[in-house]
């Protein structure tokens, strides 16, 4: 989660076939031999077009959900990054920008408000859903 100015960072997926049309934060998967602040690091790079340092990363909230398959969210928050967002990924997100805490655009994934409210809580935590 990138925060600035008591704003966060949220992009509309687009044509993904999950969650499409909902607003969530950049994420991605891990790749293979990478950590997950790596790959927190990257994947943001490839979405927006910013930089964070991996050991700019707090620690925020896990989650084990249940969809089609098993899931393992893992959440981190910054307010050190460089650059401005873009829009990257055209092909899988049409809106990009920084949202109020307390007035997040509509509609927000369901998972996401959770991630959202652990963030305003200050305290790291876990959630569980859909066993």
């Amino acid at each position: 989660m990138l925060v600035r100015d008591g704003l966060i960072l949220m992009q509309r997926r687009f044509s993904t076939g999950y969650l499409d049309g909902y607003w969530c934060l950049p994420s991605g998967h891990v790749a293979e031999g990478e950590s997950a602040l790596a790959a927190a690091s990257r994947e943001l790079l490839e979405e927006t077009g910013l930089r964070v340092d991996v050991g700019d990363w707090q620690f925020v909230c896990a989650m084990h959900r249940r969809t089609g398959r098993a899931i393992v969210d893992l959440f981190f928050r910054t307010e050190k990054f460089g650059g401005e967002p873009v829009i990257v990924e055209r092909d899988k997100c049409d809106g990009l920008g920084f949202f109020p805490l307390d007035a997040l655009p509509d509609p927000v994934g369901p998972y996401i408000a959770v991630a959202i409210a652990a963030l305003n809580a200050r305290a790291g935590g876990y959630h569980e859903e859909g066993w």
